[in-house]
């Protein structure tokens, strides 16, 4: 994981046509999100509303738990259990403080005082980590839609997800 990452240094930002190159490369390599129009938040309250919107689209998160246990259960398989949760927990220890505190910085230079949103941010962020990470032991990382959303992440996006049909990204 790259320690210059800009951790959340564009959300609010348009999309450019580099970032909608990687989303459009998350969406394809995702059976349920191929279809889905690429939207872009522009604030942290946007971002807030679409994260505790009741109207969130649950299945694109099934669907992403579901794979996240294919890819532990392929990558356990190379290399154990143990070592591969050893291995994740390595990768989150080394990026927590770094994520936290470049949620916060983010949220603090807009004016949010959110806890519960920065909290949310920065496990999103962790999460995503992970995820790529599995697609990268399991040997299916380059193309994996969880590396394109990583890639969103250490760009300064956060991506929020599927929300009304269409990927949203802030």
């Amino acid at each position: 994981m790259p320690a210059a990452a800009a951790w959340f240094s564009r959300v609010g930002l348009p999309l450019t046509p580099s970032d909608r190159a990687e989303v459009v490369a998350l969406l394809r390599g995702h059976r349920l999100l191929a279809e889905a129009e690429v939207g872009n938040v522009d604030s942290w309250a946007e971002a807030s509303s679409i994260v505790r919107a009741a109207d969130w689209d649950g299945s694109s998160w099934d669907d992403e738990e579901a794979e996240r246990e294919r890819l532990w259960m392929s990558a356990a398989e190379r290399m154990g259990e143990s070592a591969l949760l050893r291995e994740l927990t390595e990768i989150a220890d080394a990026l927590t403080q770094s994520v936290r505190d470049a949620a916060g910085i983010a949220a603090a230079h807009a004016g949010v005082a959110d806890a519960t949103l920065i909290r949310a941010a920065s496990g999103a962020t962790l999460l995503a980590a992970q995820q790529s990470a599995l697609a990268s032991i399991a040997l299916e990382g380059d193309t994996h839609f969880f590396t394109h959303k990583f890639a969103l992440f250490k760009s300064g996006r956060w991506p929020l997800g599927l929300h009304l049909g269409r990927y949203v990204v802030f």
